[in-house]
């Protein structure tokens, strides 16, 4: 085994919160590394510059791991949902979509607002500020003065053109008398910081061009200018403790020369999303595990999806992710039978006429043999999708595990994940299917089809690909793994920056509060950094 010299600080991952810690850390003078289990994704690898770029999006560059085989993932047993992830620098955001959506403040306070949800140790308030840096650094558009959400800055760049589906589905809101408000978008509509505006190509999964904010564009230029060693293919075995009960550092295999080193560390933070984070720790003999919480209360979201086709030409073929978002159901109402709510993402339709024929959001298919032309010709460019998602109740049942006998190549066990939907996110998933379907009449569809993900013992199996929950933040050493500036209870010098620490899930895309958090962690190391270490305890919460 090989011995490397120590760094101050050591990021596992090299995602999203990696990038971020990465540059705030680096910038303050630290001596940090970071080790990530893939490589690079050069623009040239994406599919948009490929004459099949459809099955590439459906083969070796789908969001889900087990649909995909890259060489550089690792195996993810799941019974629920698509295991979105892409091992590499920039993480998921080589193929994510980039919706903008900040939390709310209720989001932070649902053990005072019903109790069946945990409050956590922290407020939007307190968080705001970090939202604010991380919506700079990584490039945002959108259009402050959303009546539904607490007064903001102006985003870095204004709202993404004005798609004439938002416009159809503006006119259905406004029909109805719900909410709406152009999405906010971590897509550029403008050149911002060296990288060009969005063009509108319609092929969102990742970004080639930087537009959509890759953060290995956007964010890790600024964290190798600082002065990080980033190690790409190096996958990490086991987070080792030592005697005193801090982290030491962490083995790993460098994949491309077969030799095992050992990296030592004064702090180690792990940016390895929410499946990576609690199977490494579990791995890494039950680290930070007193508490029995780690991997448990995975939260995926609920979700349901509705595909609808208008009589208007409104091309869906071409524009954004993303063009409208709705908060009108996004609070608590009892009335509708369920605690928590959930809004809506309104999408453009598919760029590809292969997906409209085959079925894009729902199992809508072309028919085949007479009528196909027609029915083809009625559809294609008339299209809209828009996906309900809503804020799941932590189950502890909900979880990531690890395998008992399954190991991989290196000997580490299989990861699992179990997730099923409870009764009152059953009952908001029914509600919002007949909230889907309101929209599609109030726009005068002429077609539409609800997708409700039952399995085939009609059973929901809710597809959500956020993978957050499971090494939650909180007040109480017995009930959570972290604290609330994300350091372990268990081990003081070990801190957490990935979404696994989300208490909540709220009704929105987690990205941009994960990169918040990230953020305001990185700042509490970067000015506590000498108590931190030497320390043998954790702050208090």
């Amino acid at each position: 085994m090989k011995q490397n010299e120590a760094c101050d600080i050591l990021i596992i991952g090299a995602g999203a919160t990696g990038s971020l810690a990465a540059t705030v850390l680096a910038k303050a003078g630290l001596d940090v590394v970071c080790l990530e289990q893939g490589g690079w994704v050069e623009r040239e690898d994406h599919p948009h510059y490929s004459n099949d770029w459809t099955w590439q999006r459906r083969t070796n560059w789908n969001a889900d791991i087990n649909k995909r085989h890259h060489p550089d993932d690792y195996k993810v047993v799941s019974d629920s949902s698509q295991v979105l992830m892409w091992n590499g620098v920039g993480g998921s955001t080589n193929v994510y979509g980039a919706i903008w959506p900040r939390y709310r403040p209720s989001d932070f306070r649902k053990g005072d607002e019903h109790g069946l949800q945990p409050n956590w140790p922290i407020s939007y308030e307190e968080l705001a500020p970090f939202y604010e840096a991380a919506d700079r650094l990584v490039g945002v558009s959108g259009l402050e003065g959303d009546p539904a959400m607490p007064p903001r800055e102006p985003c870095p760049t204004g709202p993404l053109p004005f798609t004439k589906a938002a416009a159809t589905l503006a006119g259905a809101f406004d029909k109805l008398g719900w909410h709406w408000w152009p999405a906010e978008a971590g897509t550029i509509s403008e050149d911002y910081d060296g990288r060009p505006a969005c063009n509108g190509c319609g092929i969102c999964n990742g970004c080639p061009r930087g537009s959509m904010s890759k953060y290995s564009l956007s964010v890790w230029p600024k964290a190798l200018s600082a002065g990080t060693k980033l190690r790409t293919h190096a996958r990490v075995l086991k987070i080792e403790k030592g005697r005193d009960g801090r982290a030491t550092g962490a083995l790993y295999q460098d994949r491309n020369t077969g030799i095992v080193e050992f990296q030592p560390a004064t702090i180690v933070i792990v940016a390895a999303n929410g499946v990576g984070t609690p199977r490494l720790l579990l791995a890494s003999d039950n680290l930070a595990n007193q508490s029995d919480q780690v991997g448990r209360n995975l939260l995926h979201h609920t979700l349901v999806s509705s595909e609808m086709w208008v009589d208007e030409q409104i091309d869906g073929h071409m524009g954004y992710v993303a063009s409208l978002i709705s908060r009108e159901f996004a609070e608590t109402d009892i009335s509708r039978g369920f605690v928590n709510g959930f809004n809506f993402n309104c999408l453009t339709s598919t760029s590809s006429a292969g997906e409209v024929a085959a079925g894009w959001i729902s199992d809508r298919r072309a028919p085949w043999g007479e009528g196909h032309h027609r029915w083809f010709e009625r559809h294609f460019g008339h299209g809209i999708g828009i996906h309900a998602i809503g804020d799941d109740l932590p189950n502890p049942n909900n979880r990531v595990f690890l395998d008992p006998v399954v190991t991989d190549t290196n000997g580490m066990p299989v990861a699992r994940m179990h997730y099923e939907p409870g009764e009152n996110d059953r009952r908001m998933m029914n509600y919002m299917l007949d909230r889907l379907e309101d929209i599609a009449k109030a726009a005068g569809a002429f077609d539409y089809r609800l997708q409700d993900y039952k399995d085939e013992n009609g059973v929901y199996r809710t597809p959500a690909w956020h993978m957050i929950g499971t090494c939650r933040m909180g007040d109480d050493p017995e009930t959570s793994v972290v604290n609330k500036w994300q350091q372990s209870w268990d081990v003081p010098n070990l801190f957490i920056v990935d979404g696994s620490v989300l208490a909540t899930g709220g009704v929105v895309n987690p990205t941009p509060t994960i990169s918040a958090l990230a953020l305001r962690a990185a700042a509490y190391i970067r000015d506590h950094f000498q108590e931190l270490k030497g320390s043998t305890k954790s702050v208090a919460a």
